[in-house]
């Protein structure tokens, strides 16, 4: 739909329908007999053999928007995570993921700690981010809620089915969360920090695979890319109040052997801002 929207601005109705598009036969697809695998196999994407530490490190953009306004470029991001995928004998995947990243002025790798936001041209101090995540898959890859999670109107992931195409491979997860913030107890100092009643987050992550590497055995380190998109509310920080909006994520990433496989400079920028962590993350 995206698309067709793009297309509709850039090139008329007409263009879109005289567009041609191959016929299903002539695309050659047997994903299907990968789906009653998918959650053995994300769990390999995402993670590493016999429940060591998967190593990803990440970068893109991040941009922000008014309702009805063209997106503006606000920071590049720059962000690395260790996983720890563990697949139970019942057929169901744990996931144990902590990770640090970092806003950076665009095209850097140097932080943002003073920023001025360029919708609204205030002052604001962004708050770089260190954060886990703990999520269990069914074995049919639906996504559950964490126990103890705080009540949300609505919480819905999945791990997606394969797409096979050729010697590559596709397959992702999305996640799909609505929750109301309660009012605080005592209005912040600032009232452009208090966030709109309702939030959504739309995540879609997605990784690229060899189906030859699809087909070593479990015991194998397998390879990966990333790409990931979100959808969510402004941060508190970036001063929006109520202002109708949000923030956009677009991240590419690979999953690492070792740690020195990630650029030197987010290794410096992580020793700096977390020491010892990348020895010791906790997870």
């Amino acid at each position: 739909m995206t698309i067709l929207m793009r297309r509709d601005i850039l090139d008329g109705l007409g263009a879109v329908a005289a567009s041609s598009f191959l016929p299903v036969s002539a695309i050659a697809d047997d994903s299907d007999k990968y789906t009653k695998d998918k959650v053995r196999i994300y769990g390999r994407a995402r993670g590493a053999p016999k429940g060591q530490l998967g190593l990803q490190w990440y970068t893109g953009r991040l941009w922000g928007k008014r309702t009805l306004d063209a997106a503006v470029h606000f920071f590049t991001v720059h962000g690395f995570s260790f996983n720890r995928m563990e697949l139970n004998a019942d057929g169901t995947l744990f996931q144990n993921m902590i990770e640090v990243g970092f806003w950076c002025e665009p095209g850097t790798f140097k932080p943002a700690d003073e920023w001025v936001n360029p919708i609204n041209y205030l002052a604001c101090k962004p708050q770089h981010y260190k954060s886990s995540q703990k999520l269990t898959f069914t074995a049919d890859g639906i996504v559950t809620r964490p126990d103890g999670a705080p009540p949300v109107e609505l919480f819905k992931g999945k791990i997606t089915d394969p797409v096979v195409q050729g010697d590559t491979m596709w397959i992702g997860e999305d996640l799909l969360v609505k929750a109301a913030i309660p009012a605080p107890a005592t209005p912040p100092a600032d009232p452009l920090t208090q966030r709109i009643p309702v939030q959504t987050s739309t995540s879609l992550l997605n990784y690229t695979l060899n189906r030859k590497d699809v087909a070593t055995p479990d015991s194998q380190w397998m390879p990966a890319t990333m790409n990931y998109q979100t959808n969510g509310g402004w941060y508190p920080w970036m001063r929006m109040g109520m202002e109708m909006g949000g923030i956009m994520f677009q991240l590419t990433g690979k999953k690492l052997r070792r740690k020195d496989e990630m650029p030197l400079a987010l290794q410096v920028l992580i020793n700096e801002r977390h020491p010892g962590w990348l020895d010791n993350p906790g997870v």
